[in-house]
């Protein structure tokens, strides 16, 4: 016999099947099961502390939500089509292997303050996930560095040749943009941390439920201070999404670098074959479809958090079941994000670099600043000085000379401040041994920059 709605008792006309269809969720929320499944077995709990339940009643709902995690876990959980999301599915399951008893599991409780509990806990659980995730490539990223710490490259702006810098100083950039979003993940777990279980559908519940029990035994901090905003605040979902999202992009940022640095034009780094693909056609291509990915996905979700964003910003208070599509975007960043922060992990840990095509490629025009400072300490305004130094290069242009290549009387050609000691200013080593302020690509500075990472990382493991 077909069952009827959990919340039918209000109407005389069945839903009309298109409908059925257009509203369900349970095709992306089934995977709050076991999430739902905890949740359950906790209110059963609450239920009893205030007579709801019986003992013997409260130990039969623990038994069956067992037999039901056991079945999710097995692939037999016996779906029906009334089922509209995973929720209304656990509990007619658990009303029917109960004899009814379950059917009391909904008192007091809302699917509003359920579902957000839900998926509170998910993005916990997810939320601790990526930072570790994050930690990995950090971990990474300064062992790349600590590797290649007397490595050049060009340093690039605008796509073009700028100054030299260490390959280490490079990769210490990956660590401290990730640092920054390991921080936003912590300062998020601390509002994920916040129950809603037990606001009810806006009001709050009408029975004297634990809340605090609840929280205790869900793994929350706290209890949430205020129902209508508990079942209808949907901002911090959006923040771990956006954080997500920006990880995405910063790592889509690092892999178009990758890409372009595998090309035959930079040649400075080779792909693992295990993160590469061949073309169907041209037996001698290599494509970094990893990277190629990991830069689509961002793409991806960018949109989703637009979405979300979207979603939000017309509803009036409280829930609305606009909210149902939330999590069809959060599922789908989560799915983007993570995947893509441990395969980047791994590209970064496999990847070979290739010192010397990188120390060839620097242009000796990347130390034309090195030359303008050369001037202003002999007391030339720097804006004067960078004039000097743009006419000198422009010329090299005409002439097809380098900076490197000039005698110093050509320089004193145009200015008389050039000394020899200026001949000592067009070395890669001298520009780099200038930067070791703090933060710089100097040499001390990148040691100095080792240290504080290696730092961070210790302490988190000591703690």
């Amino acid at each position: 016999m077909k069952k009827s709605k959990l919340w039918g008792g209000r109407f005389s006309q069945k839903t009309d099947p298109e409908m059925e269809i257009f509203s369900e969720s349970l095709s992306f929320d089934k995977i709050l099961a076991a999430y739902d499944i905890g949740v359950n077995r906790a209110y059963a709990k609450a239920l009893q502390k205030i007579g709801i339940f019986t003992r013997k009643e409260l130990d039969r709902i623990l038994n069956n939500l067992e037999h039901i995690a056991i079945e999710f876990q097995a692939g037999t959980f016996p779906f029906e089509p009334g089922d509209e999301d995973i929720h209304t599915a656990i509990e007619r399951r658990l009303t029917e292997l109960t004899d009814g008893a379950g059917a009391k599991i909904h008192t007091g409780r809302s699917r509003n303050d359920q579902v957000m509990t839900d998926v509170l806990l998910y993005m916990k659980d997810k939320n601790r996930e990526t930072q570790a995730a994050v930690r990995t490539l950090q971990k990474n990223s300064l062992a790349l560095a600590k590797t290649h710490r007397n490595t050049v490259l060009p340093g690039y702006t605008h796509l073009q040749q700028a100054q030299p810098i260490l390959l280490s100083h490079y990769l210490l950039s990956l660590f401290w943009m990730l640092s920054r979003s390991f921080q936003r993940l912590e300062e998020n777990f601390v509002r994920l941390n916040v129950m809603p279980l037990g606001s009810g559908a806006l009001a709050g519940s009408a029975f004297p439920i634990d809340r605090k029990f609840l929280a205790r035994e869900l793994g929350f901090e706290r209890v949430s201070p205020n129902s209508a905003d508990a079942v209808s605040h949907r901002d911090v979902l959006t923040e771990f999404s956006g954080i997500l999202t920006q990880i995405s992009v910063t790592l889509s940022r690092y892999a178009e670098d990758f890409i372009l640095w595998s090309t035959q034009a930079f040649g400075f780094l080779t792909l693992s074959d295990a993160y590469s693909t061949g073309s169907s056609m041209m037996p001698q291509k290599k494509n970094p479809d990893s990277l190629e990915l990991i830069r689509g996905k961002a793409a991806g979700n960018i949109g989703r958090l637009t979405a979300l964003l979207s979603l939000e910003k017309g509803l009036p208070l409280t829930y609305n079941r606009d909210l149902q599509e939330d999590k069809v975007q959060l599922f789908a960043i989560v799915n983007n994000a993570l995947p893509a922060i441990k395969i980047f992990a791994q590209v970064l840990a496999t990847s070979r670099f290739h010192k010397k095509r990188m120390k060839e490629a620097i242009h000796p025009f990347t130390l034309a600043t090195d030359l303008a400072d050369y001037l202003t300490e002999k007391g030339v305004p720097f804006r004067e000085a960078h004039a000097v130094v743009g006419k000198l290069v422009r010329d090299c242009g005409d002439t097809g000379k380098n900076l490197n290549s000039f005698s110093l009387d050509e320089f004193k050609a145009y200015s008389p401040l050039f000394e020899k000691d200026v001949l000592d200013w067009l070395t890669i080593e001298h520009s780099l041994s200038r930067r070791n302020i703090a933060g710089g690509t100097g040499p001390e500075a990148v040691e100095n920059s080792l240290k504080e990472a290696e730092n961070i990382l210790k302490q988190e493991t000591n703690g």
